[in-house]
């Protein structure tokens, strides 16, 4: 089967919700494709579009779940070979990230490649899963001991639940505890840093970025003084 004809079958696996072909095309691309990160970023868009044919009414519940599903079957076979690529760091200890898709927002593709990014650079992270509410987020951080908290949201009716996280963390006098970064599909720039997000990580590679340069400070500026977006300033 070739790269091509892989591709299409995995966008139409998940599309179906279709978990065991989802599998056996996962199994063969990490057989014979040379990375899996295309591969990844393909079942990554698909599963974007589920979402936005979901919130426009075009799919049902059940079918967005099955989808889910399939995507995450597909994940299962290809992050042990994702951490391979990206380089096992787990003897450094560089801080803890508390990460999770937001209350409302079952999506987990780019909040599950973020994480094993994040882990293969050296940080311990603390994987909630989807749907997590603002103040489950907050106390993780606070029992983990964490410096970050990330927060995934796919679905425009899920960004909301960002905000709320820093609004919490200001009513709780806590916001300069915790570096807050957000992702996701729909997520801009503008957004994060009107909601006083500290990071905006429109991709993987960039979350390690921002980590990476909050943790190379010589010194911890307070949690409102720069947003960072994994750009040279």
């Amino acid at each position: 089967m070739g790269e091509s004809s892989d591709y299409a079958n995995l966008q139409e696996a998940i599309l179906t919700g279709d978990a065991t072909t989802a599998t056996e095309i996962g199994d063969e691309i990490v057989a014979n494709a040379e990375s899996v990160l295309k591969p990844i970023d393909v079942a990554a868009a698909v599963i974007r579009e589920v979402g936005n044919r979901f919130g426009a009414g075009e799919l049902y519940l059940p079918e967005m779940v099955l989808a889910a599903e399939a995507m995450q079957a597909f994940m299962d076979v290809v992050t042990p070979q994702l951490k391979a690529e990206a380089g096992d760091s787990t003897l450094i200890n560089r801080g803890t990230v508390v990460i999770g898709t937001v209350q409302g927002d079952i999506h987990s593709i780019g909040k599950n490649i973020v994480a094993t990014m994040l882990s293969a650079a050296g940080y311990n992270v603390v994987d909630l899963g989807v749907n997590v509410v603002p103040m489950e987020a907050i106390k993780a951080a606070e029992a983990n001991g964490a410096s970050f908290i990330g927060l995934s949201a796919l679905m425009t009716t899920s960004m909301p639940y960002q905000k709320e996280v820093i609004s919490l963390l200001e009513a709780l006098n806590q916001r300069d505890d915790f570096w807050v970064i957000v992702g996701g599909g729909p997520v801009t720039r503008d957004y994060a840093q009107d909601i006083g997000a500290n990071g905006w990580a429109p991709d993987a590679a960039v979350a390690v970025q921002i980590c990476d340069r909050i943790t190379s400070l010589p010194s911890t500026p307070s949690a409102n003084d720069l947003i960072y977006t994994g750009e040279q300033s």
